[in-house]
């Protein structure tokens, strides 16, 4: 998971995603290089936050083109692309508040108890989003995610081999046929 980085960002925005994208390459790799089972994973590159930088779902997916999100996680795509340990894989971007609903918090200070920033960090604290006051949570293709996810970790959890169980062959089914019959927003990478 990487956060999407805020509008227009700046060096230190744009040096904290590529950190972050260098903490989950070397979190997958290794995921990878220690997996034990025969059966390739399936991964899910998920980028959050995309209600940071976008006003709404239709902004994201004109701006968020397959090329923008290949190039922006290019590192990520590149090690799922060469490892043999890898089935399936897609990039899903998603938001849990909702377009329209996350407001920055204000640097922490002395006044509310919170520690002031940490001058060791290299790109001074994370950006908190909060929950607008008053506004109910729309999350915005997080079911995509739930039905993608569930899916291939029935694949993975039965080596690919679902035509021996019908009841699983059959659940397998109908989470495809779910996730194909909404409006999923993803990037099949391999698989």
């Amino acid at each position: 998971m990487v956060p999407c980085p805020p509008p227009n960002p700046g060096p230190r925005e744009r040096r904290r995603f590529a950190n972050d994208l260098r903490i989950t390459i070397a979190y997958l790799r290794e995921a990878l290089r220690l997996r034990t089972l025969k059966q390739p994973a399936a991964v899910a590159l998920v980028l959050s936050k995309i209600d940071a930088p976008f006003q709404n779902a239709e902004e994201a997916r004109a701006s968020l083109t397959d090329d923008v999100l290949r190039k922006a996680l290019g590192p990520l795509v590149n090690l799922i692309d060469q490892s043999a340990r890898v089935s399936d894989a897609a990039i899903i971007p998603v938001t849990a508040f909702g377009f329209g609903n996350a407001v920055l918090r204000e640097s922490a200070g002395e006044r509310d108890g919170a520690p002031p920033e940490s001058a060791d960090q290299p790109f001074g604290g994370e950006p908190i989003w909060l929950l607008r006051e008053g506004v109910a949570p729309q999350p915005f293709n997080l079911d995509t995610l739930l039905l993608w996810t569930l899916h291939f970790g029935l694949l993975d959890q039965k080596g690919g081999d679902v035509e021996a169980e019908p009841e699983i062959e059959a659940l397998c089914r109908m989470l495809r046929e779910d996730l194909d019959a909404g409006d999923p927003w993803l990037l099949s990478l391999k698989g």
